[in-house]
């Protein structure tokens, strides 16, 4: 008995010590514990580790922001046949924990079951089919730009575990059931409620069920999986929780690199420790939005003036420190994707509504409102100009951005009472057209344009459903058919419009047009572009300098996990 207490005893000490070991990295990402937790990455609340998936699930590439190009993880070739169709061909010899190959039957079943929960790519993708052994088809309503992206960033799943109900997702396919019979919801019930006993991976690493704990998880290698010749590591260890839990572990030394955001005083601690600070885009931020049932923020000086009265530069230090970079363009897109669409003489063009409280007053005096011997606008009938500018009260740095902007506004002299309002409720606040301004969130992680344009005329605004949120009510209640100083244009439908085909020139032309409307117009005012402050402990690991393009990669295309992947990040000794 004491021979096995000793063994055991030895056994967690290396456990508890092994994630100081050269050949292990130290992240941090929040997970549920089963039961909540589960291992079916398609359905929600599973184990999947965020933008570490791609360790175990890895996708088909990654798009390099910087370099406009996809590189190749699970794909070793993919394009646009002659046909407009888009062929894939994965890397050979290549297993997945299960001891199963990985084949292009695995590329067929997981866009198959992804039919079945609606995934974005099937508005365009009419059938995948395996061509040979490594390869599958794509067939495709048309070609198009931003169905190949939603195509490559996508995560191979193993047939092993989602063959049978993927070929459930085909019979629908090829049936044409609607999305509400009786037949398509009893599949998606089935796979909704699908748990797989463990997640087979088919990257560089593997979780298996007994190694998911309350504080951390940790992922072995998987020696057959992609990849794993190229990592760096021989396990991964991912640390449970969210800010308050992650900035000690940090500072202890425990934890090596996070994504969180992190406060102002909170980022100064981690630089007196030495560790380095990442400064990577965002390329989304906090704008204000506006009810246009509502006078007078249905009048574009108005929107002109709130724009010329917030100081951007101090909004965002504010809230974020340094990682609040203030728009420069007001165009709805990141200053950092705006010059790859639009030039530099149009970009010049653009009114940057600077702070300028005389043009603000010039603006608001146009649309028939003096200020009173008192400090407050008015109207000729003496209504005051008030409103109530709603922010989710759990974001800390939305929350300081609304409070300054209501205080820059109510000392101009228009009365704005900032509201906190739980998360979930402040976001169906604005579905529903239930409020007169709110703090929401301008642009997206993702290369293409159309997709920050989809915010505020679509999202926002009542006019259809975006990633399975349906506006209920009004939204903004902004109509899109506008007419600006460049013409007469629906932005909407030149929003969808922009996101079809591979002309790169026509592809340019719509997003000129759309952000010279949006920066006369201002649907939304953007205020600030978010930027990480991701702390990381080069004492530990060896990567690229702060200032290396690969930490242009957001969204689907973290820069984190592809450094994994690639070995772009190793021990530091």
């Amino acid at each position: 008995m004491m021979k096995g207490r000793f063994l055991l005893a030895v056994l967690v000490s290396l456990l508890l010590t092994s994630t100081f070991a050269q050949n292990v990295i130290n992240i941090a990402w929040p997970y549920q514990l089963p039961p909540d937790g589960h291992f079916n990455t398609f359905a929600s609340g599973a184990i999947n580790l965020g933008i570490y998936i791609d360790l175990m699930e890895p996708p088909l590439s990654v798009y390099m922001w910087g370099d406009s190009v996809y590189e190749g993880i699970a794909a070793e070739s993919f394009g646009f046949d002659d046909e407009g169709n888009y062929t894939v061909t994965l890397v050979s010899g290549k297993t997945w924990s299960d001891g199963t190959p990985i084949t292009s039957a695995d590329l067929v079943a997981t866009f198959n079951t992804g039919y079945i929960v609606g995934w974005s790519v099937w508005d365009n993708l009419e059938g995948v089919e395996a061509v040979d052994e490594m390869t599958a088809k794509f067939t495709l309503g048309e070609p198009s730009l931003a169905t190949e992206r939603l195509i490559m960033t996508e995560n191979l799943r193993a047939a092993s575990v989602y063959g049978d109900i993927a070929a459930k997702g085909a019979e629908l396919i090829a049936s044409g059931a609607a999305r509400d019979s009786e037949e398509f919801t009893a599949v998606l019930d089935e796979l909704t409620q699908f748990r797989p006993e463990m997640l087979v991976s088919g990257g560089p690493f593997k979780l298996m069920p007994e190694d998911v704990a309350d504080a951390r998880v940790r992922l072995i290698k998987n020696d057959g999986g992609v990849d794993s010749d190229r990592v760096a590591f021989d396990e991964v260890i991912v640390w449970n929780g969210e800010t308050e839990t992650v900035f000690p572990l940090l500072q202890d030394g425990q934890l090596w690199y996070a994504t969180h955001g992190f406060a102002p005083a909170q980022e100064e601690a981690h630089i007196n420790k030495g560790l380095d600070i990442i400064r990577n885009p965002y390329y989304s931020g906090p704008a204000v939005y506006f009810n246009f049932a509502v006078e007078p923020l249905n009048r574009v000086e108005f929107r002109q003036a709130v724009a010329h009265i917030i100081d951007r530069e101090e909004n965002g230090f504010v809230s974020l420190g340094e990682s609040g970079v203030a728009v420069e363009y007001m165009a709805g897109v990141s200053d950092n994707l705006l010059v790859n669409y639009v030039s530099e003489d149009v970009l010049e063009s653009f009114n940057t509504y600077d702070l300028d409280l005389d043009a603000a007053a010039a603006l608001l005096e146009s649309i028939g409102y003096t200020k009173g011997a008192d400090g407050t606008w008015a109207d000729d009938e003496g209504n005051a100009l008030a409103f109530e500018l709603i922010f989710p009260a759990e974001y800390a740095d939305w929350s300081a951005a609304a409070e300054n902007a209501a205080q820059a506004l109510n000392d101009f002299g228009i009365q704005v009472t900032a509201r906190g309002v739980q998360f979930q409720q402040h976001f169906q606040e604005i579905y529903d057209g239930n409020f007169q301004m709110a703090i929401a969130n301008w642009g997206t992680g993702s290369p293409f344009p159309y997709q920050s344009y989809l915010e505020p005329f679509r999202r926002y605004n009542g006019q259809g459903e975006l990633a399975g949120e349906s506006a209920a009510g009004g939204g903004m209640g902004f109509d899109t058919n506008v007419t600006y100083s460049g013409g007469e244009v629906d932005l909407l439908a030149l929003t969808i419009e922009s996101s079809k085909g591979t002309d790169t020139e026509a592809i340019a032309a719509a997003v000129t047009e759309l952000a010279k409307a949006y920066n006369e117009l201002l649907p939304a005012v953007p205020i600030w572009e978010r930027y990480g402050n991701n702390p990381i402990n080069r004492e530990f690991l060896n990567a690229p300098e702060v200032d290396d393009n690969v930490y242009l990669n957001a969204g689907a295309d973290h820069f984190m996990p592809y450094m994994i992947l690639t070995g772009r990040i190793t021990p530091a000794n």
